[in-house]
């Protein structure tokens, strides 16, 4: 008959404590790669997020330059680094007439016409990445 007095037996505790720390050490391992998961996702997300903030600074600094002489041609080529470029189209739209009236007097003046500058979603995306299934393309534009 047993009671609760008796000591138990030096190997059955050893076995115990051996599983104890298997299993410590398995649920170690899994929080640790669930981990290792994350913040690999969290650098894909801020490489991602550098190139389109190098991008939208080179559309800014070329919409600023240049204006409306970037209508003359389809598509311009930002250099991000000395080996990393990118092309950009570009989209002009016309000049409306608009009507200004001061002081009981109407002229009728061009408005400036609109600059649109757009990157492909594909082409925002650096070599080894996933292509965004679901990316939009980059816009930057002089009405927005």
């Amino acid at each position: 008959m047993s009671t609760c007095s008796e000591p138990r037996s030096p190997r059955r505790q050893r076995g115990d404590m051996l599983l104890e720390a298997l299993v410590a050490v398995l649920i170690t391992s899994l929080i640790a790669a669930g981990l290792a998961h994350v913040q690999s996702r969290l650098m894909a997300n801020q490489r991602a997020t550098k190139i389109e903030r190098l991008v939208v600074s080179q559309l800014r600094e070329q919409l600023q330059n240049a204006g409306t002489g970037l209508c003359g041609s389809s598509t311009i080529s930002l250099a991000l680094a000395a080996d990393l470029s990118r092309d950009a189209q570009v989209a002009c739209g016309t000049a409306p007439q608009i009507n200004v009236g001061l002081g009981g007097i109407v002229l009728s003046v061009e408005a400036p016409r609109e600059v649109g500058l757009s990157v492909r979603a594909a082409d925002l995306e650096l070599d080894g990445d996933d292509p965004g299934e679901y990316g939009a393309d980059l816009l930057l534009s002089s009405h927005q």
